[in-house]
């Protein structure tokens, strides 16, 4: 473990202090108790995967690496991945084992004491949390009076990391999330603009035909074509049929929304 950070972590189960035991951390409080492996504790009752050192995740931006770079703040950075690099500023907190991974655990009970971190960064994390209002208010509990969160979450993204994408939001719904916040800003970031969805729709769109003529045809087609028919002022494009007759769950990765039929168990 890396020095400072039991100073920093608490049991989520009662929030109070943890003790370092052999190969595990066990709480004051209630005695429950979490194993450390590979020199990581872990928070979680379920198998932890052990991601390649070569795995390398996104960079996360000149903005935020400006910011670990400086060092005056500490920084909780919650799925943070496979990082290039470690700053001694920053605790990193996964689900997995990655190169630099300092805490494995749940988002939605943070295993660290209230008024820890002077920031929190949280990228392309919460569309794939159960509970992103519980998440939110986590993240509000750990930082420090003052404290800044930094967000990037999908809104017109495809189906990824299936089954564990739950939520695209809209700006509203980001703004609701975090609604016990002052929120300075919420706005589009250059990885989020318009022509990074296209792209991404578009790729997803064309892999989910099965057949090499319908992905020509609907490549083929236009954005104006599309927009058109939508207007109700054109045919379908070419390729509509195609997509109209896709199988059910590749239509669910890029469909426009969903019917939900379900009933109350019991008997009438």
């Amino acid at each position: 473990m890396r020095p400072r950070l039991l100073d920093l972590l608490a049991c989520p189960k009662c929030r109070r202090e943890l003790r370092r035991g052999d190969e595990k951390l066990v709480c004051a409080t209630c005695a429950s108790s979490f194993p450390i492996q590979n020199n990581v504790p872990v928070f979680l009752s379920e198998p932890v995967e052990v991601v390649a050192l070569e795995h390398e995740s996104n960079a996360l931006g000149a903005e935020f690496e400006e910011i670990l770079s400086r060092g005056e703040a500490l920084v909780l950075h919650l799925g943070a991945g496979a990082t290039p690099r470690r700053y001694p500023n920053c605790v990193e907190f996964e689900h997995k084992i990655f190169r630099h991974t300092d805490v494995v655990g749940d988002a939605h009970a943070l295993p660290f004491r209230d008024n820890a971190f002077d920031r929190v960064f949280a990228f392309n994390v919460f569309e794939h949390l159960r509970d992103p209002w519980l998440a939110a208010r986590e993240i509000h509990r750990v930082l420090k009076p003052g404290g800044e969160v930094a967000l990037h979450t999908a809104f017109l993204q495809p189906l990824h990391e299936a089954p564990n994408h739950f939520y695209n939001a809209t700006e509203y719904g980001v703004r609701e999330w975090f609604r016990d916040f002052t929120i300075e800003r919420c706005e589009v970031s250059g990885n989020f603009s318009p022509g990074f969805m296209l792209g991404f729709i578009a790729a997803s769109l064309l892999d989910t035909l099965p057949q090499r003529g319908a992905q020509a045809e609907v490549a083929g087609s236009t954005i104006g074509q599309w927009a058109e028919f939508w207007r109700r002022k054109a045919a379908p494009p070419a390729g509509f049929n195609a997509l109209l007759t896709l199988p059910a769950e590749l239509q669910k990765r890029v469909s426009a929304g969903f019917e939900l039929r379900a009933r109350k168990a019991g008997r009438r």
